[in-house]
C-alpha cells in the first residue's frame, strides 16, 4: 500500500516517526505549493493522509484520490474550525479523533475510525494525544482497508476562532479563564492575552487552585516594526484583495498578482517610498506605506484580516510614522481617506492626524511633528 502524507508541522511528524508510521523513505508533502495534481499523479498513492493540514486541497485531488483527513470532534457534532478549543469552551472533558473521507463539504464525509481522547492539560499535551491517536488509526489503514460509515444525525457547526477570541475575558469564572489559557498553550497558536496600553501580556503554563491561577506572563509591545521585503509581496497582495479591504480602497477592483508583484518591486526600489511591516503573535500583522510627494509623506495602511479588531493598527501606524520622521524630519504626513471609512478616520485622528480639507468623497488629514 502506498500512502502520501501531507504534514504541516514538526510535532505531527515527530509523533508519526516515533510510532514508525513514516521514515526516510516515506512520501511527504510539507508545503501547499507542492500539493499539485501533477505531483500526486506521479506518486499514484492508494491514500493521501492529512494528519494536520489547514490549507485548501485542490478539488481535482480529493475527487480522484482517497484523501483521509482527521478531525478532533465527535462528528457530526463539531464540524468546522477550532474543534479542540470549541469543545473545551463548551465544557467537554474528552473528544473524539475521527478519520474521514475528504469531500467538498467541510468535515461532512463518511467516517472510517473514531478514537476518544482526554482534553485535560495544555494544548501541546492534547495535540500529542491527538497525533498518537492518528498514528494508531493510520496503522489500521496500513494493515487493512476499513469501511467508512456515513455520518448520522444533525450536524452542529463550530465557528473557527480568531485572534480576537484569544483576548481573556476577566468577567468569566476562574475555571473558564484557566481553560482559555491552556487551550491555546502551544507554539502553534497565538497565546491567550490581555492588553494594557501599548503592551500585550501573553499567558502560558497556567496552574489553577481553588481561588487563584498561577501562570507565566510575557510582556511585549503590541507590534514590532521592520522594513518590507520581496517575500512579503504575496501576503500583502492577499490582504489587498480581501473583500472588506477593497471596499475601503479608492480602487475597489481585484488586483491580479502579476500586476501587484510588478508594482511591489518598483516600490521597494523607490527611494521616495518607505514600506513597513508590523509583526505580532509571530505573524505579519499589517503594512504601512509612505510615499514622499510635494505635499508630504502620503500614508496608507492595511491590516492582516485575521487580526482585525485587536487594536494593533494604532501602534503600527504610530511606530511607522515616527520611524519615517527620524529619516525625513522636514516632512509632514498626509492621509487621503474615504469619508465612508469611519474606522480609518478614527485611527488616523487617534494617532495625531488633523482634518486639513474635505472634498466630495474624500477627506485629507495631516500630521505635523513637534520640533525637539
Amino acid at each position: 500500500m502506498k500512502i502520501l502524507y501531507c504534514i504541516q508541522n514538526q510535532i505531527v511528524e515527530d509523533v508519526l516517526r516515533k510510532n514508525r508510521i513514516i521514515n526516510k523513505h516515506s512520501e511527504i508533502i510539507r508545503n501547499r505549493k507542492e500539493l499539485t495534481y501533477k505531483k500526486v499523479h506521479l506518486i499514484k498513492p492508494d491514500y493521501i493522509m492529512f494528519p494536520h493540514w489547514s490549507y485548501i486541497v485542490p478539488e481535482n485531488i480529493f475527487l480522484n484520490y482517497k484523501c483521509i483527513c482527521f478531525h478532533s470532534a465527535p462528528l457530526p457534532f463539531g464540524q468546522g474550525g477550532s474543534p479542540i478549543q470549541n469543545m473545551i469552551i463548551q465544557g467537554f472533558k474528552e473528544t473524539e479523533v475521527c478519520s474521514l473521507l475528504m469531500e467538498k463539504e467541510l468535515d461532512a464525509g463518511p467516517i472510517y475510525l473514531r478514537t476518544k481522547i482526554k482534553l485535560s492539560g495544555t494544548l501541546d499535551e492534547i495535540l500529542v494525544r491527538i497525533y498518537n491517536a492518528i498514528a494508531k488509526q493510520i496503522k489500521v489503514f496500513k494493515s487493512k482497508e476499513p469501511s467508512p460509515r456515513n455520518q448520522h444525525g444533525n450536524p452542529y457547526k463550530f465557528k473557527r476562532l480568531t485572534a480576537q477570541d484569544n483576548l481573556i475575558n476577566f468577567d468569566n469564572d476562574l475555571n473558564s479563564i484557566f481553560d482559555q489559557i491552556r487551550m491555546l498553550d502551544s507554539d502553534l497558536y497565538p497565546s491567550a492575552y490581555m492588553k494594557s496600553g501599548n503592551y500585550m501580556l501573553d499567558f502560558s503554563n497556567a496552574e489553577i487552585t481553588n481561588d487563584s491561577i498561577n501562570a507565566n506572563v510575557k510582556i511585549h509591545r503590541k507590534i514590532s516594526l521592520r522594513k518590507a521585503k520581496l517575500a512579503d509581496s504575496k501576503e500583502i497582495w492577499q490582504w489587498r484583495n480581501d473583500p472588506l479591504t477593497r471596499e475601503m480602497f479608492r480602487s475597489k477592483d481585484y488586483v491580479e498578482y502579476e500586476k501587484h508583484l510588478e508594482w511591489f518591486r518598483v516600490k521597494l526600489k523607490d527611494e521616495n517610498c518607505s514600506f513597513y511591516i508590523g509583526e505580532a503573535f509571530g505573524i505579519n500583522a499589517g503594512v504601512v506605506r509612505i510615499d514622499v510627494t510635494k505635499d508630504g509623506g502620503e500614508v496608507s495602511i492595511n491590516m492582516n484580516p485575521k487580526l482585525r479588531g485587536m487594536s494593533l493598527a494604532t501602534t503600527l501606524l504610530t511606530d511607522a510614522a515616527h520611524s519615517f520622521h527620524k529619516k525625513n524630519p522636514s516632512n509632514e504626513l498626509i492621509a487621503n481617506i474615504d469619508k465612508k471609512n469611519k474606522a480609518s478616520i478614527k485611527l488616523f485622528k487617534n494617532v495625531g492626524f488633523s482634518l486639513e480639507k474635505s472634498q466630495k468623497d474624500m477627506n485629507t488629514y495631516r500630521m505635523k511633528f513637534e520640533e525637539t
